[in-house]
């Protein structure tokens, strides 16, 4: 049951593209956003309120330090939503799928920056290939600004979450409500100088947008509590592969000799990095006990990034 979760949430965001180009007559990605923001928000009010989340938002509000994280999280969720809703209104799908394929080797050199983490040879040596390929892919395509803004972008923003101790849904949750002011702030301005007014059939898909949002971060954060993080992190990759395959096979985006040989880069790095992961969950691990208590074992806490 949770890997079935597991795996809907993954191909729900890989389908994404497939929805948001839906939404082509709405030439402003920005104001996309801020339906997105304001109806995501709308959305995660009624899902804090059934998981009786609301205590860890009043911990946040009563910790400069935590708010301050949760609203520079907020400023980078934005950014690669942003630059995500612009790949897929111009046909740069192909590029965001890169992106999110690099994503979790940033996060591997986010995490040797910030918090100081080893990285054995092999996996230093996967860092290395990633990298080969994104040089390459750059000569082949003049919107891999997209592939890099996006890997970073979601990699900081996995970063600082960790720092908030947020779940994902309150931390959603508490993400769009401080950025909902200055999305109705836009999309009042937008509505006010708008010299064509939408449809009622896309005034319904600007709606559906938070459910959308919300729906495979729910299947996430529950699959994410009992399917292991070795398996989580091999899911990872349906995403970015249904991706690729709507921008190359349906949108018809061009895939020259170089893009192929950089996409095969980042594909072997991250093979070695997924088989050193599990070759590493597999080796026996010491368990750990409550001393004061005497409880037993102590099982470690599965953090997960939107």
């Amino acid at each position: 049951m949770y890997y079935l979760q597991a795996l809907a949430a993954f191909v729900l965001w890989g389908i994404f593209p497939l929805y948001w180009r839906l939404l082509k007559n709405v030439k402003d990605p920005v104001e996309i956003i801020g339906h997105r923001i304001v109806w995501s928000l709308l959305t995660l009010v009624l899902c804090i309120s059934l998981l009786s989340q609301w205590g860890e938002i009043r911990q946040t509000l009563s910790n400069k330090k935590r708010l301050a994280l949760a609203a520079l999280a907020a400023v980078l969720i934005s950014i690669n939503w942003l630059v995500f809703i612009w790949a897929v209104l111009n046909q740069a799908v192909v590029d965001s799928s890169l992106g999110y394929f690099m994503n979790p080797l940033f996060s591997v050199v986010l995490g040797v920056l910030f918090f100081h983490e080893k990285l054995n040879r092999p996996q230093w040596i996967a860092v290395g290939i990633a990298a080969l390929g994104l040089v390459v892919s750059s000569f082949s395509s003049q919107r891999i600004w997209v592939s890099i803004t996006l890997a970073s972008s979601f990699a900081l923003y996995g970063v600082v979450k960790k720092q908030t101790k947020l779940s994902a849904v309150a931390g959603l949750g508490m993400e769009t409500a401080i950025l909902a002011p200055v999305a109705l702030g836009y999309l009042l301005n937008a509505w006010l100088h708008q010299s064509q007014g939408y449809t009622l059939g896309t005034m319904g898909l600007l709606a559906l947008g938070g459910p959308i949002t919300t729906i495979p971060l729910l299947l996430f954060a529950s699959a994410s509590k009992r399917v292991p993080l070795v398996a989580m992190g091999m899911f990872q990759y349906i995403g970015p592969t249904i991706q690729f395959g709507i921008g190359a096979f349906l949108d018809g985006e061009p895939i020259d000799r170089r893009r192929l040989i950089g996409f095969g880069c980042v594909w072997l790095a991250l093979a070695i990095f997924s088989a050193t992961a599990w070759a590493i969950s597999q080796r026996p691990k010491p368990t750990k006990t409550r001393e004061s208590s005497g409880e037993g074992i102590e099982y470690p806490r599965q953090d997960s990034n939107l």
